[in-house]
Formats: structure tokens, C-alpha cells, sequence
């Protein structure tokens, strides 16, 4: 007996000993703790009485959700609503962090959302946790691309979307699923039985490659004009040329997001009735100020120059936000300078995914700020490495070797950066949210700005 214990004992020491497995037995209580919270989730909220709303896809995602809730609150509606942002009812926020996961649901529902639930659902969660619900009445998919291939095994499009596409199976019968018409991964599906589809789209009608050619379709002009179609018949549901959300006309790609929003509350309308006014309201109201949407397009002009905060995070967006710089710049009543960017890179993405990255920002700015990320988006690289990567491409992409700057990741982009410019014809376009956290403090001191 005592040889028995002598020997349990060492390999306790040797086990406490070994970092790794300390890791790998941390991770295993973590995950337990999150699946027993998920299944908690489910439980609690069979009880729920109102309605709930999911929405996933690589962008467009937070965006989405802070609209729906907005229509709905300003329509006199107690909603709850989870995402990458945050807990919020009726645009409080009771909790700030990242609420995609499996705890979303449970916190937005005890936290006030008595109405409505107000999801954004992300991969990672889907993959580790499954949902924190059981059933929802609306599911929107955004789109699919490749932001965020290779994490958690998921290497290709197509497994990416066999992942999110689990969501349309917790719809309820007589629910509705929401589609990108201009994704061709996501054109092509099939709802559940039971469960209605409707489509958005900038491009065009419905085409052969859709899933179904008769169901209602949701389109923007280049004007404003919300359209629905649907068998043959077409009606316009809103003119909001001045919404707010689209920038001018800059960030018209947030019509997608507009669409989504607006055939939600149709969808829902015989549940939670929102008259025409309302939602028109709401509609030129949202993204008037940066509390809005945080992060997603946000102008800043002050005597020291403008500021635009931009989501981006994949090549997708890098590309849409450098169009919408190229308009910028093009456009004679707001007269641009130099336009200086300001990126920086996690380390989960590949060497060339970051050099395609920075050949994007290059074509349309004139000088780089390289911001060092915070060592949680490192994901193991060496403190420089990223910075490095990114400053090679940016010299290979032709940006002169003088119009490139390294800041560390303590560095202030208010302090450091802008203030110090003394230039009032500068844009810094800021690429990606986590280049400066937080983001909502750096909004309001923006804001603060002369």
C-alpha cells in the first residue's frame, strides 16, 4: 500500500510539474463549465415567452443585431440582445465583453429582453458549445467568406458553412430563414421544412441558383429605395436615402445589413408589430452617433484632422472599406489629403492572408501606421514577428519606406498618432476594431476631440 501511494504521489508531482497537462486539465474544467452552461441556457429558456432572433455569417453580424434591436425598441418593445459588444436592453448596456457564445441567450434574457432576444452567433461557439437556446423564430445569414479559415479545424468554405447552416435547424415551424441572394454558397440552400425563406440582395433578382425563385426578395437602390418582390408583385417598404447606416452612400455595403433588418420585422409582424413610421424612423436614426454601432464606420472630423474606425477583419471587408475610402477620396465636397492607415494583424492568420491584407490598404492610402497587436491576438507569435510581416508587405505593396510607422501595443492612437499629426487635411483610417481597445472609450474621446 505504502509503495502504491509513494508512486501516485510522484506521478501527482510530475503531472503538477508538467505546464502542458496543468493546460490541457484547466481547458478540460473550462469546457465543462460551458457546456453545463449551455445546457442550463436551453433549459431556462423553453420557458420563454417571446421571441427570439439568431443571427450568423463572417460580417455583419453585430451590426445586424444592433439595428433589429433598435427597430424594435424605439417600436416600445423590451429587448435583450447578445453580441461580440456586448449584453444590452433597449441599447443599455448592462455587460460589456463578447456575448456570441453560448452565454448570450440566458444573460440578454435575465438581463431585461422580456419581447424579444436578439442573438448574434458566432462560429466559434456553434463549433465548441453548440446553442444556447433551443428554438428561434428568425435565422439570418449574412454571408460566408474566408475570415476566419483555419480556426478550430474549419479549412474551407464549405465546412465553414455546413457549421453555421446547424442554425437553420433550430428554427421553429412557421419561422423564417433570411439569405444573402448575392452569396452563392448561401443562394443555394434549402430552408427546413416548415420554414419560410426570403432573400436580400444588391445585385439583381433571383436567379436559377437560388433555392427558391418565388420567395420574397428585399432590394436597395442605389437611392435608398427599399424594395420587396415577391410573385411578380413589387412594393416599396421605405425611402431612406439619408439613413445614417449608409454613410452617405460610402458604406452602401450596409445595405445588406438594412435589408436583413427590415425583412426581419415583417417577418415577425403578426408577433410584434411594428408600424411603417416607426421603422422609418428608426431607420434614419440608427448609426447617427457612434454609441450606435462602435467600430463600424464611425467619422470623426476635427481641427486636427478626420478619423474612420472600420470593422474590417478579412479581405472581404478590407476591400469594401477600401472601396468606400477610394469614394472618399474621389469626392469633392469632403476634400482628403493623405489618407493614413492604420493596421495591424492577428496571428492565427497566415503570412499571406496578412500580405494580401496590406496590398488592399496599400491602394488606396498613402502612408501605414503598423500598430503591434495586443499579445492575446498574438496567439503565440513572437512579440515583433506580426509588425514585421506586416511592414515587408507594406514596402512590397509600394509604400516608400518613410510613409511606414511601427507603434507598440501600448502606444495611443489619440496621443500618439493623430495629436502629434498637426495635419487637418489627414484621414486615419483605422482598418480593423482591435487596433486600438477599447473601442467604445475611443469613440466617446474621439468624439471629445476639437
Amino acid at each position: 500500500m505504502d509503495v502504491t501511494i509513494v508512486a501516485l504521489g510522484r506521478r501527482l508531482r510530475a503531472f503538477l510539474r508538467s505546464p502542458h497537462k496543468l493546460q490541457k486539465l484547466q481547458d478540460s474544467f473550462h469546457d465543462l463549465g460551458w457546456r453545463a452552461l449551455t445546457i442550463w441556457s436551453r433549459w431556462r429558456l423553453k420557458g420563454y415567452h417571446g421571441r427570439l432572433i439568431t443571427i450568423t455569417g463572417t460580417k455583419g453580424k453585430t451590426t445586424t443585431a444592433r439595428l433589429i434591436s433598435r427597430i424594435f425598441a424605439d417600436a416600445g418593445y423590451q429587448v435583450g440582445t447578445a453580441c461580440s459588444g456586448g449584453v444590452y436592453v433597449n441599447g443599455r448596456c448592462v455587460l460589456r465583453g463578447p456575448f456570441s457564445g453560448a452565454d448570450g441567450p440566458i444573460r440578454a434574457c435575465r438581463a431585461g429582453g422580456r419581447d424579444l432576444l436578439v442573438l448574434e452567433t458566432a462560429h466559434g461557439g456553434i463549433q465548441r458549445y453548440g446553442f444556447g437556446f433551443s428554438g428561434c423564430d428568425v435565422a439570418i445569414f449574412t454571408n460566408i467568406t474566408d475570415g476566419h479559415l483555419g480556426e478550430l479545424g474549419i479549412e474551407t468554405l464549405e465546412e465553414m458553412l455546413a457549421l453555421k447552416w446547424r442554425l437553420a435547424s433550430t428554427i421553429r415551424p412557421g419561422g423564417t430563414v433570411i439569405l444573402n441572394a448575392d452569396d452563392p454558397l448561401l443562394a443555394a440552400l434549402r430552408p427546413p421544412q416548415g420554414v419560410a425563406v426570403v432573400y436580400v440582395s444588391l445585385t439583381g433578382g433571383l436567379t436559377r441558383g437560388n433555392a427558391d425563385i418565388e420567395a420574397p426578395l428585399y432590394q436597395c437602390s442605389d437611392h435608398g429605395t427599399v424594395v420587396k418582390a415577391c410573385a411578380g408583385f413589387s412594393s416599396t417598404v421605405a425611402e431612406v436615402p439619408d439613413a445614417p447606416l449608409l454613410g452617405k452612400g460610402f458604406a452602401s455595403y450596409n445595405a445588406y445589413n438594412l435589408l436583413a433588418a427590415v425583412a426581419c420585422v415583417e417577418a415577425l409582424d403578426r408577433f410584434l408589430p411594428v408600424s411603417r413610421e416607426s421603422l422609418l424612423k428608426s431607420l434614419l436614426s440608427f448609426g447617427a452617433v457612434p454609441d450606435d454601432n462602435p467600430g463600424h464606420f464611425n467619422l470623426f472630423e476635427g481641427s486636427r484632422g478626420r478619423v474612420l474606425l472600420l470593422g474590417g477583419s478579412n479581405r472581404d471587408s478590407y476591400q469594401r472599406d477600401a472601396q468606400a475610402l477610394a469614394r472618399i477620396r474621389a469626392c469633392q465636397p469632403f476634400p482628403v489629403g493623405r489618407i493614413v492607415g492604420v493596421i495591424t494583424a492577428i496571428g492565427m492568420q497566415s503570412t499571406s492572408y496578412i500580405r494580401d491584407l496590406v496590398g488592399i490598404v496599400a491602394t488606396v492610402c498613402d502612408e501605414v501606421i503598423i500598430r503591434e497587436p495586443l499579445p492575446r491576438y498574438r496567439y503565440g507569435k513572437a512579440p515583433g514577428a506580426i509588425s514585421s510581416i506586416l511592414k515587408t508587405a507594406a514596402l512590397e505593396s509600394g509604400i516608400p519606406h518613410h510613409a511606414i510607422r511601427i507603434c507598440d501595443e501600448t502606444s495611443d492612437l489619440i496621443e500618439d498618432v493623430i495629436l502629434p499629426s498637426g495635419e487637418s487635411d489627414f484621414l486615419f483610417a483605422v482598418f480593423c476594431a482591435f487596433a486600438q481597445e477599447p473601442i467604445v472609450e475611443l469613440c466617446r474621446r474621439l468624439g471629445r476631440l476639437g
